[in-house]
């Protein structure tokens, strides 16, 4: 599992979603990784929750799963982004 940790004063603010093959889609948040080009994939219930995240997505790999690619999920951007806000996170 990757942990992250987040200012206490920020709330979830999803500009992604993760699209699962039975339909759903899960707003995410797409948090950078120190000297990665891998983002965590964080939802409202990691975020709220303070679990650890379970996914991570690369640009040219997509959604991973401890080092597993998962053909299945892909991260599409939410349709409107025009409430985006820069969130203070940072990866322990």
């Amino acid at each position: 599992m990757l942990s992250f940790s987040l200012n206490p004063e920020s709330q979830f603010q999803p500009t992604y979603q993760l699209v699962a093959p039975a339909g759903e889609n899960i707003p995410v948040m797409l948090v950078s990784q120190a000297q990665s080009f891998r983002y965590l994939v964080i939802s409202r219930l990691e975020w709220e929750g303070d679990s650890p995240a379970v996914y991570e997505w690369h640009p040219s790999e997509g959604v991973t799963c401890q080092g597993v690619k998962l053909e299945a999920l892909e991260i599409l951007p939410l349709a409107d982004n025009s409430w985006q806000n820069s969130c203070q996170i940072s990866i322990v």
